[in-house]
């Protein structure tokens, strides 16, 4: 298959001439029109060879319908000869925008992520680029490299649009909160995590129209924090250190619960099921932990058994408190 291009204003400027010079004793003035880019191609067609008309803005309707149809394979193919060929076009710049999105309903991140990046840099500044840069971080969270992810959550919190809406601002927290969460920057996971809470309560003026996914995952997230800061505490010897264990592992059982009533209180479906699993799951746990904790060593087996005796009559109410929110969680 073989290639023509062309400019339409080339074609055009050529009939102008040949029109100036047909019509010279006329003398009327001629108007330059100047139109889109198209390419010629030739192709075959049932044996024959045929010449086929490519341009933008017919591409780009037939990508668009195949977006709509969730064919997006044609859909990409098509925003990819866009791309390819009319880049410089008007249909250039929302064609790879969409091109990126195309190719994440295919699952190909790494392939969507290079779009997104270079509309981000080519609109910098613009809404267009901000929306650009919440795609390449969710290509990035899918990818799961997080380093790449909080760049480009902390250049739309810079900000680069400088007329970042709160709803935005609340989102790309709480993104940026989950992306040094699985960093390990806890403590700054934590402080993206309230300053998104922080924005909800403060600044959205319609919460309802919002929505509460951002603020209830940043609540939730901040109960998981403590919750496996709580996991990871385990009762040991000596009785000193023991103690310590258990004010430490009650605090962060206390900090984490407190989250997740508060999750579930903004009453978002998914989130608020999850709180209220997790908040059994902290009394459950606690039981266990307890139950498993070490004992002195000079103890009788008559006065080991004595022990757990008096260890489950107290922490009992510690499971029949996990069972009853478990119950109420399934209602």
């Amino acid at each position: 298959m073989r290639e023509f291009k062309s400019r339409s204003s080339a074609l055009m400027g050529c009939l102008v001439l040949l029109t100036s010079a047909a019509c010279a004793t006329a003398g009327p003035a001629v108007e330059r029109v100047d139109m889109d880019p198209m390419h010629l191609m030739v192709v075959d067609a049932d044996g024959r060879k045929v010449v086929e008309v490519l341009d933008p803005e017919t591409l780009f309707r037939e990508a668009s319908l195949a977006f709509r149809q969730q064919d997006y394979e044609l859909s990409a193919r098509k925003y990819g000869l866009i791309v390819d060929r009319f880049l410089a076009s008007r249909w250039g710049s929302v064609s790879r925008f969409n091109l990126g999105l195309s190719l994440e309903r295919l699952d190909r991140h790494a392939d969507a992520k290079v779009h997104f990046a270079a509309v981000a840099d080519q609109l910098k500044g613009s809404r267009d680029g901000q929306d650009a840069l919440f795609r390449l971080a969710a290509c990035h969270e899918a990818l799961e490299t997080w380093s790449e992810a909080d760049v480009a959550l902390s250049r739309v919190l810079a900000p680069e649009h400088e007329e970042i809406s709160a709803v935005d601002r609340l989102e790309a927290r709480a993104r940026r909160g989950f992306v040094r969460q699985q960093l390990g920057d806890l403590a700054l996971a934590e402080r993206d995590y309230l300053a998104a809470i922080n924005l909800y309560r403060r600044h959205v003026e319609d919460q309802r129209a919002a929505g509460t996914f951002f603020a209830s995952m940043a609540q939730f997230q901040i109960g998981e924090i403590y919750r496996e800061l709580f996991r990871a505490i385990r009762f040991r010897l000596p009785v000193e250190r023991m103690a310590r264990d258990l004010e430490d592992k009650s605090n962060y059982f206390l900090k984490s619960q407190n989250s997740y009533l508060h999750a579930l209180r903004l009453h978002h479906r998914d989130y608020a099921t999850r709180a209220g699993y997790r908040l059994g799951s902290l009394y459950e746990v606690m039981y266990e932990d307890m139950m498993a904790a070490e004992i002195p060593g000079d103890l009788s087996r008559d006065e080991v058994g004595v022990y757990y005796e008096e260890l489950r009559s107290h922490v009992r109410p510690l499971i029949e408190r996990a069972i009853d929110i478990y119950k109420r969680n399934l209602r």
